[in-house]
């Protein structure tokens, strides 16, 4: 079964050779690497993984925890395929799709932030409403939300006085505005990892590409009169 790993290898040569062996040894098959964001404390990167039958998650933890200069964030299972994907790829898709920007965004985010749920809030009077939710996630409505209007993409702090029961206990979240709209980009990860600021950023980049490819449509829906003489 494919797992998607998270985990900070300390920035030193083979560092990251030394990972993959502990990895195969604990019965692991790397099959992409994609570094999400480098800091003082290393490179934190997503590996996606194939655990064989002798291998586990929790046998993966053990023998990671034991290797110098390397910090497991969380070790979930991965439904999105074999790849992790290529921003230019989405693009590409975004420019082709004949349906709306937003509803084809709504169909690829889950797998570009590697989120399991993404909603589309719609303010309105002080209320948020789910107008638009990628596949499997929950419809909710709020008499108020304390982080709306969004003037920025940025991490969401949860709390329990509005996340919703079933969200999980350690949801992470962040969101982003789309366009000018009252609309708001809300993407959830009910067991993390938290949103780095490199992933924030693509999700700012989403939804203003939601905003420019919708208002495209928009123009190009509309329908041309013919200037009388």
């Amino acid at each position: 079964m494919q797992h998607l790993l998270r985990v900070t290898v300390a920035d030193r040569p083979g560092s990251l050779g030394a990972l993959a062996t502990a990895l195969g040894e604990a019965g692991g098959d790397i099959r992409a690497i994609d570094v999400i964001e480098r800091g003082p404390a290393g490179a934190v990167d997503d590996v996606l993984i194939d655990i064989d039958g002798e291998g586990s998650p929790r046998r993966i933890r053990d023998v990671l925890s034991r290797l110098p200069g390397v910090v497991v964030e969380s070790l979930q299972p991965f439904t999105e395929g074999d790849q992790l994907g290529d921003p230019l790829n989405v693009v590409d898709a975004l420019l082709a799709t004949s349906s709306r920007a937003l509803a084809a965004i709504i169909r690829m985010a889950p797998s570009i932030v590697r989120a399991q749920w993404v909603l589309v809030l719609d303010l309105a009077d002080g209320a948020a409403a789910t107008s638009q939710a990628s596949a499997g996630a929950p419809w909710v409505r709020w008499a108020r939300l304390p982080w709306l209007p969004l003037t920025s993409a940025k991490r969401i702090e949860a709390d329990p006085s509005w996340v919703p029961y079933g969200w999980g206990d350690s949801a992470e979240m962040a969101a982003a505005p789309i366009g000018e709209s009252n609309l708001a980009l809300l993407v959830i990860r009910p067991n993390g990892p938290r949103f780095r600021g490199a992933e924030v950023a693509k999700l700012r980049n989403l939804a203003a590409l939601a905003a420019l490819l919708d208002d495209r449509d928009v123009r190009s829906s509309v329908r041309r009169i013919p200037a009388t003489q």
